[in-house]
């Protein structure tokens, strides 16, 4: 069954911009991650941003947030961050 999943940032004091320009520079090689069928960014807040992404399988995700974590993409995002993002992931339904 397809996934969505929300990532909810809040980036600290200043730090919003810099957050954007990782968000660029990462979102392509998101993408185009084996399994994954699209990723949305928009902003709240000044501070606050969700980035919503399409997964064929759950099994995509996990692989994606692996992957991200062996790389030390995951480490730098947190730098720019008050707390780790929030991360919830749901079942598309088809049809409704």
């Amino acid at each position: 069954m397809q996934k969505m999943t929300t990532f909810e940032f809040q980036a600290k004091e200043g730090q919003s911009e810099a957050l954007l320009s990782f968000f660029k520079k990462i979102l392509p090689a998101t993408r185009s991650f084996p399994g994954n069928k699209g990723v949305e960014t928009s902003r709240l807040s000044e501070n606050e941003f969700i980035i919503i992404a399409y997964w064929e399988l759950e099994g995509h995700l996990g692989k994606y947030l692996d992957w991200r974590e062996k790389s030390g993409d995951f480490s730098i995002l947190l730098s720019f961050l008050v707390q780790a993002p929030k991360i919830i992931t749901y079942d598309v339904l088809e049809g409704v």
